[in-house]
C-alpha cells in the first residue's frame, strides 16, 4: 500500500475512525473513573557496615544488603509492621516491594493501598520491619570477621496526595490510540475483504478495457441527488461517453452497439436509454432497441406500447417500419421487445437478427439494450454481431469476481469490449475525490452553476407561456424512414428538444 492509498483510506473511513476513537475515549474515561484508586509511598534506608573487612558503602555491603531485600514481603516483617502499626496482619491489605537504588547505598520501601494512610502506614512500618529484621539476622549470625550490615531509617514515608492509578490522562490517550488502531484494523480488513467494484480498483485488468465514462450517482426522479447543477453534471458524464464511443475505434465506424452489465439492476436499461437521448441530441438518428426479451424495459422508459417489437420483427409477423416508434425526443426512435418468445436466445441469435441490424445501420446508431451477461447467453449471443459492446459497472454494487465471469464470457464469443460505463458514482464524499470520482467537478462548479441557471430560466419561460411552449411551436414527430436516408435539409428542419436525458440509472 501507497501512502496514496493510505491518504485515500483514510478519507474514506474518517467516520468509521471518528467512532473508534471516541469509543477507546470512553473505554479509557470509564477506567480512569471506575477502576480502583492505588495510593504509593515510600520509605528509604541507609546501608551502614560495622567492622573492619566490610567499608560501608562498598559494593560488598550494598551486594549484602540487596541479599535481605525478597524479605519484605516474609511473615516476619509483615508482624513487625502489625506491632508498630497496632493494626492486625489481615487489615494491611495493599502491596510491598524493596529494592537496592542503583548507583547508591540506599534501600527504598515501596507500598501500595488503596488508601493514603494505608500506603504511608505499610511504607514506613515495612521499612522498620525490615531493619529489625536484618539486625536479628546478622545478630545470630555471628560472623568470624566481626562485620555486620544494618539498615539506618533515613526518609520516612509521605501521605500520598494523588492516586498513582489510574492515571486519567493516560488512559485517554492509550484509548485514543488503541481506538484509532483499531479502526485502521478494521479499514484495511475491509479493504482486503472487499469483493466489490470500486473507485479505486483497477478496471483496465478486470474489465480489459479503458473507462468510457462515470454517471453519477442519480435519484429515482430522474435527477442527480435532487439539484439541477447535479443534472448538469450528469448530463456531462453521457456526453463523454458519447465522445468516448465515437473514438473508440481507428479500424472502422462503430454504428451498432451493445449495453449490458453483469448482473440485473446495475442500470444498463436507464444508462442505454440516456445515452440514446444525447446521441439525438447531437443531430445523430439514433434508434434503440430493446434486446431484453426477458424482462423489457425500454418501452416503459420512453412511456411507449411495447406489445408489438422485435419478438414480432424477427418471427415475421410485421415488417420493421410497423415496429419502430418515434419518441418526444427529436431523432430518437425505439423498438420495443413486443411478446415474450419462448427461446429467445436463439431469436437474437437467427439470422432475421442480423438482418435487421444491418438494414437499421445505414439510417441510424443503433443501440441494443441486451439482458446481463452471467444469468443468460442472450447478451453473447448479440456481443458477437454488433460492433462493441458498452459494459455497465455499478460502483459498489458489482462484485470483481462477477464482472471478470461477464467478461470471460464476452471474450468466448470474441465480442468487442468498448469500453465500461462506471455507473452509480458518489458526486460527494470521499469516494468522489480520488480515483475515477468527480472531484475536477467540483472545481469547476461555474460551468454547472450557469447550466442549472440557465435550465431554472427556461423552465420559468416554458411556464409562463401561453400555450405550453415559448416561441415556434413544437414540430411533430419525424415520418418513420429506417431504409431511406434522410435529407441533411430534413433533419435541419427538426429543432432538437431539450428534454433532460436524465431518467434514473436504476432498473
Amino acid at each position: 500500500m501507497t501512502v496514496l492509498d493510505f491518504i485515500t483510506l483514510t478519507r474514506r473511513g474518517w467516520k468509521v475512525l471518528v467512532i473508534a476513537v471516541l469509543a477507546g475515549l470512553l473505554i479509557g474515561a470509564a477506567y480512569g473513573f471506575l477502576a480502583p484508586k492505588v495510593y504509593v509511598a515510600s520509605a528509604t534506608g541507609f546501608i551502614s557496615a560495622s567492622g573492619s573487612s566490610v567499608v560501608a558503602g562498598s559494593d560488598e555491603a550494598v551486594a549484602r544488603a540487596g541479599a535481605y531485600v525478597p524479605l519484605i514481603n516474609s511473615g516476619p516483617v509483615h508482624k513487625a509492621i502489625a506491632e508498630e502499626t497496632g493494626l492486625e496482619q489481615s487489615a494491611l491489605a495493599g502491596g510491598l516491594s524493596a529494592r537496592v537504588v542503583p548507583g547508591s547505598t540506599l534501600i527504598e520501601v515501596t507500598a501500595s493501598s488503596s488508601s493514603p494512610e494505608a500506603a504511608l502506614n505499610l511504607a514506613n512500618g515495612a521499612l522498620h520491619g525490615l531493619v529489625a529484621v536484618i539486625d536479628d539476622i546478622e545478630a545470630q549470625a555471628q560472623n568470624p570477621d566481626g562485620t555486620n550490615i544494618s539498615i539506618v531509617p533515613l526518609d520516612n514515608a509521605v501521605a500520598p496526595s494523588e492516586p498513582s492509578s489510574p492515571n486519567l490522562k493516560l488512559a485517554l490517550a492509550l484509548g485514543a490510540l488503541g481506538g484509532l488502531v483499531a479502526g485502521y484494523a478494521f479499514l484495511l480488513l475491509r479493504r482486503a475483504l472487499d469483493v466489490r467494484v470500486r473507485m479505486h480498483t483497477d478496471i483496465n485488468a478486470l474489465i480489459g478495457s479503458g473507462v468510457l465514462g462515470r454517471v453519477p450517482k442519480l435519484g429515482r426522479g430522474g435527477s442527480a441527488e435532487g439539484t439541477s447543477k447535479n443534472d448538469a453534471i450528469a448530463a456531462e458524464a453521457f456526453r463523454q461517453i458519447r465522445t468516448g464511443l465515437r473514438f473508440s475505434s481507428v479500424d472502422g465506424e462503430v454504428r451498432v452497439i451493445m449495453v449490458t452489465s453483469a448482473n440485473q439492476s446495475e442500470g444498463k436499461s436507464m444508462v442505454a436509454a440516456s445515452l440514446a437521448r444525447v446521441m439525438a441530441e447531437a443531430g445523430q438518428r439514433t434508434i434503440i432497441i430493446d434486446g431484453d426479451l426477458r424482462r423489457p424495459k425500454v418501452a416503459r422508459n420512453f412511456e411507449l406500447d411495447g406489445s408489438v417489437g422485435l419478438s414480432e420483427v424477427l418471427s415475421g409477423q410485421v415488417p420493421i417500419q410497423s415496429a419502430i416508434q418515434p419518441t418526444k425526443d427529436a431523432n430518437l426512435f425505439v423498438i420495443a421487445s413486443g411478446g415474450v418468445p419462448p427461446n429467445p436466445s436463439e431469436m437474437l441469435g437467427s439470422t432475421a437478427m442480423q438482418r435487421l441490424l444491418t438494414e437499421l445501420r445505414r439510417d441510424f446508431f443503433v443501440i441494443v439494450d441486451a439482458p446481463p451477461v452471467l444469468p443468460v447467453t442472450d447478451a453473447s449471443v448479440v456481443g458477437a454481431i454488433v460492433d462493441g459492446v458498452a459494459f455497465v459497472v455499478a460502483v459498489g454494487k458489482t462484485r470483481t469476481a462477477e464482472a471478470a465471469g461477464a467478461r470471460q464470457q464476452l471474450d468466448q464469443v470474441q465480442a468487442r469490449i468498448l469500453g465500461v460505463i462506471l455507473n452509480m458514482v458518489p458526486l460527494s464524499g470521499p469516494e468522489s475525490g480520488y480515483g475515477y470520482g468527480y472531484g475536477y467537478y467540483r472545481r469547476n462548479d461555474s460551468y454547472y452553476v450557469q447550466a442549472a441557471k440557465t435550465n431554472k430560466a427556461k423552465k420559468a419561460k416554458k411556464e409562463s407561456a401561453p400555450h405550453g411552449r415559448a416561441g415556434s411551436p413544437q414540430p411533430g414527430p419525424a415520418p418513420v424512414t429506417p431504409v431511406e436516408r434522410q435529407s441533411p435539409q430534413a433533419g435541419e428542419r427538426r429543432s432538437p428538444q431539450t428534454r433532460s436525458t436524465r431518467r434514473g440509472v436504476r432498473e
